[in-house]
């Protein structure tokens, strides 16, 4: 429906339209009169017009005004004008607090997008990373954080999400957590914070257990030695001898398990990485599981044949023996142990499944701790150090992999450990061995 104005605007150009034909019909040239008249209302219009493009090459004059038709034109455009303003001020706002608020984190954050190219980072990124703008903006993330670890943890954030641990490479002394989120269409968020104490106090305690470690394994191996030499010969007194050979022999297993977890600890893969023959090494684990069981448990091993793993077979074949140690410990004489090997929608999974007396679910969670034990008695009845599931957790994060455990009292436990796809290599069989 027309407005007021325009409908006031044509009313006002018909009757000058009619007056002025009315003025050439009394001079005797009503066709002159009419074409004059339209030839200076297309000439107002091309001038107001000219007026409008003018202002829209120099937006910040002042607007033009105008009669009619044109006036509702300016005035609309003026309050658009003014709108687009007041949106604009609104939006330069909310930028200057998003800004305010990432410059007052103390994380640095930084956005990378799908090609890995650094996109924004903020005031704390700049500080702990030694950025500038804008020279890094648009550079790969990779040529600004150096070094293969950050590189191929990057590489594998897409199928696992994980932290990483590495020196900055403002200064080797300060020492950074990284975390990635997806963030937007295709784009990363990278969130880094200076756990610089936190790694130095992990450090010394670290280098404190291995010392400590170090030191008693010498005493600890003399008095090994001459409580065999007591024990032929003690008469009556084996039994004792017997006992203080066990306590021995489990406090030699602890400091041996201690010194693998700070080896663990102080490096995350330490070794070179090659590609593991994982059937053959579960064939090595399986005459060693069951000369641990002397015939008191069955094991039943179902292993996908040339499914290789890239890794460090010292730290794999740790971790694999830790599981089948704790298997063996905690199911009663007569139980039955499995393990499988085989490739799964997410990756290689090793699965490593007992009958045995099983753990409560509120213990669970806190498996994987240093130290950590379900039961002291049975712990302690069983030659647990309450180490060897935090060295398998550790052996996987360094490969990417996590670990899932179920149970339930009284019917077993399952302890699964799922790989990367980007860490399998398939090994073509020979044609004996396929068929």
């Amino acid at each position: 429906m027309p407005s007021r104005s325009a409908r006031l605007h044509s009313a006002r150009i018909i009757i000058a339209a009619v007056v002025v034909v009315a003025i050439g019909w009394w001079l005797g040239y009503p066709l002159i009169a009419a074409l004059a008249a339209l030839a200076a209302y297309g000439g107002w219009n091309l001038f107001n017009i000219y007026r409008l493009k003018r202002w829209l090459q120099a937006p910040e004059s002042e607007i033009p005004d105008s009669y009619g038709v044109w006036s509702d034109i300016f005035r609309r455009i003026n309050s658009l004008e003014r709108a687009s303003k007041e949106k604009n001020e609104q939006l330069r706002t909310m930028v200057r607090d998003f800004q305010g608020l990432t410059d007052a984190l103390p994380d640095a954050t930084l956005v990378i997008d799908k090609q890995d190219s650094l996109r924004w980072f903020n005031s704390a990124a700049r500080k702990m990373l030694g950025l500038k703008v804008p020279e890094d903006l648009g550079q790969p993330v990779t040529n600004l954080l150096r070094g293969s670890d950050f590189a191929n943890w990057l590489a594998v954030q897409e199928e696992v999400r994980s932290r990483l641990e590495m020196a900055s490479p403002a200064d080797d002394n300060t020492w950074l957590s990284i975390s990635a989120v997806d963030y937007g269409n295709d784009q990363k968020l990278l969130i880094l914070q200076d756990v610089t104490e936190v790694h130095n106090v992990n450090q010394v305690r670290r280098d404190f257990v291995a010392n400590i470690s170090h030191e008693l394994r010498t005493p600890l191996t003399v008095l090994l030695g001459y409580l065999e030499m007591l024990y032929d010969g003690a008469g009556e007194n084996q039994d004792m001898i017997d006992k203080m050979r066990g306590q021995a022999l489990q406090m030699q297993g602890l400091l041996s398990d201690l010194l693998e977890l700070s080896r663990l600890q102080s490096d995350r893969i330490t070794g070179e990485e090659e590609e593991v023959d994982v059937p053959a090494m579960l064939a090595q684990l399986r005459e060693q599981a069951e000369e641990f069981s002397r015939g008191r448990h069955t094991t039943s091993f179902d292993v996908e044949p040339g499914l290789h793993l890239v890794g460090v077979a010292f730290d794999l074949e740790s971790a694999f023996r830790n599981l089948l140690v704790n298997a063996i410990n905690y199911t009663p004489e007569g139980g039955q142990i499995t393990v499988h090997w085989e490739s799964g929608p997410d990756g290689a999974v090793l699965t490593v499944a007992d009958n045995g007396i099983g753990i409560p679910k509120r213990d669970i969670p806190r498996l994987t701790e240093r130290f950590y034990r379900v039961a002291e008695d049975r712990a302690r009845a069983s030659g647990g150090t309450g180490l060897g599931l935090a060295i398998v957790k550790h052996v996987l994060n360094a490969h990417q992999a996590r670990l899932q455990i179920t149970s339930e009292l009284g019917e077993g436990s399952q302890f699964t450990c799922i790989f990367p796809e980007a860490r399998l290599r398939r090994k073509a069989l020979p044609l004996e061995a396929q068929g």
